[in-house]
């Protein structure tokens, strides 16, 4: 049934709605250019298909910007636009009925119609009831505003008021008033028509997130042995969900700027990633999203079917079974720890859950100074709720001084396929080598608890910056790299990283369309460099933080 569904989508979406927009837009144009000065007569008698009769200026202008948005409206498969075709070329019909057009018109007006409504399931974007209802209060204080304001200070008679109409729209039609009422209602109305049309095609707001329901079972999904390693991070308590119709993967996504963007790949049993892949598009089919992922795996991409794809950077894993010390490349890595070990610094692991409130006072005030006292910030690879204990899974690599208080901690949180570090924080003027003995400490508590792969952080443009011979472009590229370095920290976690001799899983940015760049560009910086609000040491010990997660 899925997958006779999913031919169905396929099916629809290979109806090409370009021609209909090319039309609309190649209308706009015919009604537009002739009001200007310059046009040749010629291109005069031609609009007249389209409109009838001439219309003034202004309103030709208007008129046809609106067709251009429509137009637009008409690419994104957006049931307003459709709906806007299909009013215009009904006025078209009455206005003919009234005597104003003439009658040869109404047969090239009625196969425009039954066109329209043969055509009119290629457009599954309908407006959502919060953009119609801001587009109708916007309609009211219009024509409200344009009522009052001319009949106070324009000059218009009580009994003339049907006139405020004619001047919104621009038609010419003789105001008594005021000399500048008939330009101002003109220009209100050509920019509350736009401001109307806009706010009927532009797609729908933001889903809240998930509830508690939703995201217990994505808990459950993220401990599948078939999750991924940046699964955990599905759990920020600001991500929206969609599930495969089986319930068995799950994709956790923000919408920001009508670009909705997937952290990684699905969560849950790999066999329905693909189905949850196609509840995510068909999601974003009909509320006129723009489809996007932030760090998708080289595995998942034949799933995106149509859209595009480029790589930005590689997850550092490292396998616990195959991870020593030993050899001359790890001698970075053995001298950092063993400063720290010389230095008096001892650790220890422990769940998050079972932190005492002191001590989970002491780690926020490691984190803060760590921060500078600025919030956290992350998407794809940061979870949300630092040291609270709400996530499951998670726990805590703290680093004391020999006078026992805690200089840094690391948290990392537990996925199907391994553990992931989440926060690495570290007391400004610790010692150095601190962040260094932690993470081994970390593979080697991953391996004695079975765990395949620990995931350290992500190498963005690692490609770029490993190479050892680079073109004029690449360089420009690494020079940009290393001097925003401490401002992105790109390079040198980078090659903090590298000391630990890791795997790198590629990553990639999966699109719609390059002409989305701008939108998704916005969208991707804000996710990944907004700051969300640090989590604050709570009142009492929390003893069961994790209660609502009842399997774990």
């Amino acid at each position: 049934m899925h997958a006779a569904k999913s031919a169905e989508r396929a099916g629809g979406e290979a109806l090409p709605v370009w021609p209909l927009a090319l039309v609309a837009a190649f209308v706009a144009v015919l009604i537009a250019v002739p009001a200007m000065a310059w046009s040749p007569h010629w291109l005069t008698r031609l609009s007249e298909v389209a409109t009838g009769t001439p219309l003034a200026p202004a309103h030709a202008v208007s008129l046809g910007l609106v067709l251009l948005l429509i137009a637009r409206g008409v690419l994104l498969r957006r049931r307003a636009a459709w709906y806007g075709l299909v009013a215009l070329v009904v006025l078209g019909l009455l206005a003919v009925v009234a005597g104003d057009d003439a009658p040869w018109r109404v047969p090239l007006l009625a196969a425009v119609l039954v066109g329209l409504w043969l055509e009119r399931d290629r457009f599954p974007v309908r407006p959502h009831p919060d953009r119609v209802r801001t587009a109708v209060k916007t309609g009211a204080i219009l024509v409200i505003g344009a009522v009052a304001g001319s009949v106070l200070v324009g000059g218009v008679s009580v009994r003339s008021v049907r006139v405020v109409a004619s001047g919104l729209g621009a038609t010419g039609a003789r105001i008594d008033g005021a000399s500048w009422l008939p330009g101002v209602l003109g220009l209100a109305g050509a920019v509350g028509l736009l401001a109307l049309v806009m706010t009927l095609l532009a797609p729908d707001p933001a889903p809240p997130p998930g509830d508690e329901d939703e995201r217990r079972r994505v808990a459950g999904l993220v401990a599948h042995p078939g999750s991924d390693t940046l699964a955990p991070f599905a759990l920020r308590r600001d991500k929206a969900y969609v599930f495969s119709p089986d319930g068995r993967a799950a994709i956790g996504y923000r919408v920001l700027f009508g670009i909705a963007v997937a952290g990684g790949d699905p969560v849950g049993d790999p066999k329905s990633h693909a189905a949850a892949v196609q509840e995510f598009l068909e999601l974003c089919r009909t509320t006129g999203w723009r489809p996007a992922v932030l760090g998708a795996s080289a595995d998942l991409l034949p799933e995106w079917g149509p859209l595009r794809s480029f790589g930005f950077g590689d997850e550092v894993v490292v396998r616990p079974e195959e991870f020593t010390l030993s050899g001359r490349q790890m001698r970075n890595v053995r001298q950092a720890v063993k400063r720290t070990v010389n230095a008096g610094v001892t650790t220890e692991i422990v769940p998050e859950r079972e932190l005492s409130a002191s001590l989970r006072a002491e780690l926020l005030e490691v984190a803060s100074g760590s921060l500078g006292g600025a919030a956290e910030r992350g998407f794809s690879m940061n979870l949300d709720e630092l040291l609270t204990g709400y996530h499951p899974g998670a726990v805590v690599a703290i680093a004391y001084d020999e006078d026992k208080k805690p200089i840094a901690f690391q948290r990392y949180v537990t996925a199907g396929e391994g553990i992931s570090l989440d926060a690495m924080r570290r007391t400004p003027g610790g010692p150095n080598g601190v962040n260094e003995r932690l993470i081994v400490e970390m593979i080697e508590y991953a391996g004695e608890q079975g765990h395949a792969l620990v995931s350290l952080n992500f190498a963005a443009f690692r490609e770029l910056l490993d190479a050892e011979e680079r073109g004029a472009l690449e360089k420009a590229g690494y020079q940009a790299l290393h001097l925003l370095d401490p401002l992105i920290a790109v390079e040198s976690l980078y090659l903090f990283d590298k000391k630990f001799r890791p795997d790198y899983k590629p990553r990639s940015i999966v699109f719609r369309s390059w002409f989305d760049i701008v939108w998704l560009a916005a969208a991707l910086l804000t996710l990944e460099f907004g700051r969300t609000k640090p989590a604050a040491a709570p009142e009492e010990a929390v003893t069961e933080p994790a209660h609502h997660y009842s399997r774990y």
